[in-house]
Parts: C-alpha cells; structure tokens; sequence
C-alpha cells in the first residue's frame, strides 16, 4: 500500500528529529512531505524539494500519518496525528508532580511513540487517565544516527563540547565567569573545545562565544548536534536535553549549576573546579559509568538505530486499528484557536475521531472480509533478547487468531513485554534455531502458522495475502507457503549480494510440516506441496556491526558441528579457497558491488564466516571448542 506522510515541525532543531524518518520512509517506498508552522522552520527546510509553504497544500495533501515534533498541530488536518517529541524530557526537576506537569496532554495527538521506559510509564497512566490516545514504546529517531557508537582514534587531544539550554537563568552561555574559564582553558593546548547554542539565544551572546575561536575552540551555527557528539570524548552543559541524547554513548557529562544532583552526571557550582571535573570526567569511575548506564537503560534502551522503523511500524499498525473505543477529542478551544491564528487559517473543520484508514488504497488485495469459518492463525515469534524488536513484530501479527512468543530466557525484557501483548509466552532455554521451532510448533492452538522471526515485519499487503488464503483455503494438497523477504542491513536495502532471491517456508499446517534437524539454516519439511506467495516480508537483520558479528560466529559455530561428519581431512582449500570464493560469489557474482558498502560490507562477512566454520571444526576436532 501508498502512504503518504507528513513531518509537522516549527523550529529548526526538530529536522534532525525528522529527517531519519525522512530516510525510513523513503526505503519502503512511500511518500513524504515537511511542513513548518514558523518562520525558523520554513527558513531551514529550503534545502529540501519536498517540503509545503502553505497550509492549505497539507489539507490537499491529505496525508495519512502526521508525524509531529512540536506540540501543537493542526486539528483540521487529515490524518493520524502521532507525537515522536522534539527533546528528551530534560529532568530539570526532582518532584514527580512537576514530571507529569512535563507530560502535558494537549488533546492533539492519537498516538505517542515513546523514546523508553521513564517516559512510556508515565504516558502509559496518562492513557489509561484520558483514553483517547494510545501509547506505544519505539525509542527516538534522532538518535538513529548516532548508532553503532565508533570508538575514538587514541592519541589524540581530548574533545570537549559544550551545550546550552537557552533560559537565561539556567544557561551556562550568559555566565561572565564561565565564558573567561572556557576562554582561559581554550589557551593551553590541553583540550579542543567544540560548542553550539540554542537557535533561541540572542545574537549578542553567539557572537560573544564565537569570538573565542582558535585552534582549539570551534563553534558550530547548527542543530545537528550528532556529528559534533560522536567527535566528543565529555559534554560540559547546563541543563540542556542535549545531555540525555549524549550519555547514549555511554561519555561523561559535566554540568554546571544543575538543578538536581543526578548521580550520573558530574556537578559543578564553581568556575574553579571546572578544569579537575573535566579531568575527572575523562577517566570516569566505574560508579559513574555504571550510573550512567541504569540511567540510559530506562531513557532510552535502543542501540540499533532503528527506532525510525519502529515509528513507522507502530504508525501503520495503529492506522488500521479500530479506535472505536477510544473518547474523542477535548473540545480544547482556545489551543485550536491559537493553531488557527498561528497558520492564519480559520477553518470550522475539527477532527475529534483519530484518524483510521480502513481498507488498503491501490492494492492487489482491495478488501479481505474475514468470513465466519475462515481457518484459524497461530502466529508463533521466537524471542532471545529482542526488547528493540519484540512490539513492532507483535503489532505487525495482530490480525492472528493466536499470537505464541517462545523466548529463550531473555534477559532484556523481552519477556515482561510478550506477556503484555501476546496471548501465549513460552519459555524454553535455547538450543538452536530448529530445535526450538520444531518445539514450539505442536504447541500451537490452530492448525494453520505463521512463523515469524523478531527482525521480520508481516506488511499490510502480506497480511491480506495471507488472510485471503485463510478465507479460500486451498483445494489441493497445499500444506505449506514460500515467502519472500525484502531484506535491509545498515539500514540499506539490499538489492543484490545474494540476497536478492531470499525466500522462507513461514506459513504452513501445524501436523504436515517440521524443520529439519539442523544447527543453522534449517528449512521446512513439508509433507505436501509447497505454494509461494506474492508480497514478502520486511527483514532487516542488522542491529550493529559488533552483534552483526557475534551473530555469525555463533552460526560458525553452530554450522561446524553439522559440517562434521561431511567433510574430510581439513586443508588450505578450507581455510584459503573456500573463505575467498564465499566472498567473490557474494561480491562480485551475485552482484554485491551494486550494493555499494553495504555489499562489500556483506561479501566479507560471508567469507570471514565461512573461514570460522571451518576454524571452529578445526577446533572441535581438537576438542579445544
């Protein structure tokens, strides 16, 4: 199906918000649009070709899904209004009555994608509270970039940035004492400064800092602050967001006049100590770092750069749901009178009913009416550690008469988050892939499943495919379907390296079909004939290079153990020839090249595996493993 989406935003700082899911949706082939509703927004959105000046082209827009970085949008507009924040909740404050006085429902939005756990619980009792909206934990698209962290060259000076909020009673930037500090230290060769403001701090104060560059002080006029983050080895701030976006990469944080003593963080009230606690930030204690991690852990538990994805899984879902029970709308007049006057667009339409798109629009599948003995679904999700994973894949199986997670003792919180969602969770230490599978699947209720792993997606065009066959069920002896899989890695599609022809046994009868006892790779034996069907699943496999890794040795492993007893004496030809045509099949015959860095990126990796595997038999043989 064609989505059209829109990027609703006021102020410049929130495009790095949007423009990850700019990217996101690109990939999957849908339309996207950006509007500003001031003049600092519509003023940096000029780069871009596919932004609307005026209001009036958002209504003729008519976009489906209205993803919004500011607080406020317009009411009148078509579409699911869906809040994915501009900021971090900044944790100025201690008292829990002033964080929910932070989590301010304006009667706007139909869905909040919530950044983590500190912020889904609170807007989880705000749900419940008012009930006409829903809530739903995908982790934050601005920090997609900021992921897999890349650790820093050694020897080189240490990098300091420097933040500022832009309330002049808690900003650093408007402190006379800390300007001739930062200016002093900026003088020694001890440290190379970086800094940004606040696009809302006077001019006057800019220009003051930006005096102070030399060749150890930088300053940057943006509010991409993810590059400068990823050069930084310590942020020194005030009571800036930026802080929260920074400590995902597990870097100290220095701050000056804090209003509550944090423990993750390093205070300091006097200029004086400025120096010795930066040097005490760059080789931070074991408390600290541990601090800094439970803090992060609840903020915002995400370290795959995927959240984009899980924003715009989350959105589809929730865009076909039935809203039926939720309340409408607060009347909320005088906010719709100030978006109105905002625009200059004084329109009398109100949309009090979250917006519900009911039927696909320019799909195969038009209409899939669910008939009254239709065969019945079990949707089976092998779990081990996908928290990051586990409500997209859930959300996108929720049309199955049975939803069955088998986790593998998941440490992560996986397994608290299945119970909320699916109907049956079961628990099995993990063996290996098949092993668990051919467990699970006497388990399941109905005779027809859907297998489906963590990192895969069932698309709405899929979802209706599968549907219709369970309304037609097949008249011969059709037991089991091939399913292709659209595969991503890096965040990139995957063309060509192999991959382009992937395709998987997933739904099949319950009592006609097993997989085979293999360790890895194992596919289905079916006791029957084998159809294929049309629409594939969205796959993307790739959480981060160093886990990407940590996969494949563990496949490595898994595959000596079956290669054992079909291969020979283990030679040259195993460990040189072998590892170097997995890598030129990959890279150059099947096309990887055209895949640009993430082909070459695929073609090693093969070969490094398939060196591993026979390394480990080699090993095995030794009874060294």
């Amino acid at each position: 199906m064609e989505y059209r989406f829109l990027i609703y935003i006021s102020y410049s700082y929130s495009i790095p918000v949007g423009n990850p899911l700019e990217v996101a949706i690109f990939n999957r082939g849908y339309e996207v649009q950006w509007f500003a509703d001031e003049q600092d927004g519509k003023e940096n959105l000029k780069s871009k070709s596919n932004v609307l000046t005026e209001i009036k082209d958002v209504i003729d827009y008519k976009p489906h899904i209205v993803l919004t970085a500011t607080n406020m949008v317009p009411d009148f507009i078509s579409g699911l209004k869906v809040q994915i924040f501009h900021g971090f909740l900044a944790q100025k404050r201690p008292s829990k009555k002033h964080i929910f006085s932070e989590f301010r429902i304006r009667g706007f939005f139909d869905l909040y994608c919530t950044q983590g756990p500190s912020t889904t619980s609170i807007f989880k009792q705000l749900e419940k509270k008012h009930k006409h909206f829903k809530v739903m934990e995908t982790g934050w698209s601005k920090v997609d970039p900021l992921f897999p962290i890349e650790a820093k060259a050694e020897g080189t000076l240490p990098v300091i940035m420097i933040a500022s909020t832009f309330t002049e009673r808690l900003s650093l930037a408007y402190n006379d004492l800390v300007y001739d500090e930062i200016k002093r230290l900026s003088t020694t060769g001890n440290y190379m400064f970086k800094m940004v403001l606040h696009p809302k701090i006077p001019n006057h104060i800019v220009e003051k800092w930006k005096g102070l560059t030399n060749e150890f002080f930088t300053f940057y006029d943006t509010t991409d602050l993810i590059p400068i983050f990823k050069q930084s080895d310590l942020l020194f701030a005030d009571t800036t967001s930026a802080i929260q976006e920074f400590l995902l990469q597990k870097k100290p944080v220095v701050t000056f006049n804090h209003t509550f003593p944090h423990n993750y963080l390093i205070h300091v009230t006097e200029t004086s100590k400025i120096e010795s606690s930066f040097n005490q930030a760059l080789t931070p204690s074991k408390e600290l770092i541990n601090n800094i991690n439970a803090f992060i852990l609840e903020l915002h538990p995400y370290f795959d750069g995927k959240s984009s994805q899980r924003i715009l899984d989350s959105c589809i879902y929730y865009l076909h749901e039935d809203k039926s029970g939720l309340r409408k709308k607060p009347l909320n007049l005088i906010r719709k009178f100030k978006i109105r006057k905002r625009l200059k667009h004084f329109s009398f339409t109100s949309n009090s009913q979250a917006f519900t798109l009911e039927k696909p629009q320019k799909s195969s599948f038009e209409s899939i009416p669910l008939s009254q003995d239709r065969l019945k679904l079990t949707a089976i999700i092998p779990t081990g550690n996908e928290i990051h994973n586990i409500e997209a894949v859930l959300a996108s199986v929720d049309f199955a008469d049975e939803v069955m997670v088998v986790d593998s003792l998941s440490t992560d919180g996986t397994y608290d988050k299945a119970l909320e969602i699916a109907d049956t969770v079961l628990r099995r230490e993990y063996q290996y892939s098949a092993s668990q599978k051919n467990w699970a699947i006497p388990q399941a209720q109905h005779e027809w499943i859907l297998l489906v792993d963590a990192d895969e997606r069932v698309t709405p065009e899929l979802r209706a495919e599968i549907l219709q066959i369970l309304n037609n069920p097949p008249k011969d002896n059709t037991v089991a379907y091939w399913i292709g899989r659209n595969n991503h890695f890096m965040g990139e599609p995957v063309k060509h390296s192999g991959w382009k022809n992937d395709k998987v046994i997933r739904l099949f009868k319950r009592d006609a079909c097993r997989y085979q006892d293999k360790n890895v790779h194992a596919e289905i034996i079916a006791d029957g004939t084998v159809g294929h069907l049309k629409n594939k699943f969205y796959h993307d496999t790739y959480i981060s290079l160093d886990k990407y890794l940590v996969k494949m040795n563990r496949y490595a492993w898994w595959q000596a153990k079956d290669y054992d007893k079909k291969t020979g004496r283990l030679t040259g030809y195993h460990f040189i020839i072998k590892p170097f045509w997995g890598f030129f099949k990959h890279y150059i015959i099947q096309g990887g090249f055209r895949d640009g860095v993430v082909g070459l990126t695929i073609g090693y990796i093969q070969g490094y595996t398939v060196f591993m595997r026979y390394a480990k038999l080699w090993l095995l043989r030794k009874k060294r493993s």
